[in-house]
């Protein structure tokens, strides 16, 4: 037995369009209620990634081998490219970029940064945390749990916040100094 992806994406899908409703009759302001679906989305779509295809039985995959050595896997990964493997660099971009989005989404839901920052780097080890606790239920370890991976999510995400805070700041700053327009009597 196997648990698909994209069974996972469609019951996500179904659960956002009931709280899609649920928001409409809360009445919920237009830009919380795309910021909110865009977040469904978002989230959806990271755990149909990180967590699916789950495979129970029949012919089980060669468990996967787990990394606890900061950036052994970036290093091999870098290796792979040099070597013409494109694997390497499509991990190490993925996981970078991975978490980029739940750094902008951040600003929206938290005031402080540091709870922006504190909240991308729980985020990733949770992906990591959550494949290992899944692996030990179903009895073998069908992810790599890799820390570079939290290495690559985390920068991602944490650049992401450094960015999105400084293109929001001058915006927010430019609005506030320029002068009112003098009305024409």
């Amino acid at each position: 037995m196997t648990i698909l992806r994209e069974g996972v994406l469609l019951i996500e899908f179904a659960v956002l369009v009931l709280y899609a409703v649920i928001m409409l009759f809360k009445k919920v302001k237009p830009a919380r209620f795309f910021l909110n679906l865009a977040f469904g989305l978002y989230i959806s779509v990271v755990i149909a990634v990180c967590f699916f295809p789950i495979k129970f039985s029949g012919t089980l995959p060669e468990p996967a081998m787990n990394n606890f050595i900061p950036f052994k896997s970036i290093f091999d990964s870098v290796k792979d490219v040099l070597s013409g493997s494109t694997y390497g660099l499509f991990s190490v971009f993925g996981n970078f970029i991975m978490l980029v989005p739940l750094g902008v989404f951040f600003y929206f839901y938290f005031k402080e940064k540091k709870m922006r920052l504190l909240g991308v780097f729980l985020f990733s080890v949770s992906i990591e945390t959550i494949q290992f606790i899944i692996g030990m239920l179903i009895g073998y370890n069908y992810r790599c749990i890799d820390i570079d991976d939290v290495i690559l999510n985390t920068a991602g995400g944490i650049l992401s916040v450094i960015l999105f805070d400084l293109i929001f700041g001058k915006l927010k700053k430019n609005r506030k100094s320029k002068p009112a327009e003098d009305s024409v009597s």
